[in-house]
């Protein structure tokens, strides 16, 4: 390339000249500043952590109170001991057979207990019918209200098992049928002791 000659020839060569140190400075100082960037994201965001983490361990006796609370509520308790389906579920049959029994009713169907999953939890269900006067199905229900681990009734039914208008016996109670489904929750896990973790109590399940 041949620049003109004279004051014009100059000044393009001066202009040539800023171009290039312009090209430079900006090859250089580009790259500089997009790794400025980079890394002021980076101390930025290492900043926040360290000073959540630094609020997290200023409260760490709060928090070793309340896990303190929860492990002395021993919520594991609330729950099957079981955690395969099949010992659960026996385990739930075990559990209301003799509640019936005990309370003056009698049994008279069963089903193998039903499980799905809820919220990490495992609940199994039991289809039970049984017969028992009036008093002896207030008390069976209330039996099985009031267990631990927590059982819940739901789809309850009642029938009575004499025709309309039946006048009994003096001092008996003509008797009535129960057919209801019995609920308890169960772990997927075996629970963690407190010596395995500071975290390892199980939630307690609200008893409605």
């Amino acid at each position: 390339m041949i620049l003109p000659t004279g004051s014009k020839g100059r000044t393009l060569a001066l202009a040539l000249a800023l171009l290039c140190v312009c090209a430079v400075v900006a090859a250089i100082a580009w790259p500089a500043y997009v790794l400025h960037q980079r890394y002021d994201r980076v101390s930025a965001a290492a900043e926040e952590k360290i000073e959540r983490y630094q609020k997290l361990a200023a409260h760490k006796p709060e928090h070793q109170r309340a896990l303190d609370v929860l492990k002395a509520r021993e919520g594991a308790r609330f729950y099957l001991k079981n955690v395969i389906p099949t010992a659960a579920g026996a385990e739930l049959t075990d559990l209301v057979r003799p509640m019936i029994e005990s309370n003056g009713a009698r049994l008279t169907s069963i089903q193998p207990a039903t499980v799905r999953e809820d919220s990490g939890y495992r609940v199994y269900s039991l289809n039970i019918g049984f017969n028992g006067t009036p008093a002896n199905v207030q008390k069976t229900l209330y039996a099985i209200e009031t267990a631990l681990p927590y059982l819940f009734i739901e789809n309850l039914t009642l029938r009575a098992t004499v025709p309309r208008g039946f006048k009994p016996q003096p001092n008996q109670e003509p008797e009535v049928s129960a057919q209801l489904e019995v609920q308890a929750y169960g772990a997927k896990v075996v629970p963690r002791t407190p010596s395995q973790g500071a975290g390892s109590t199980a939630s307690t399940p609200v008893k409605s």
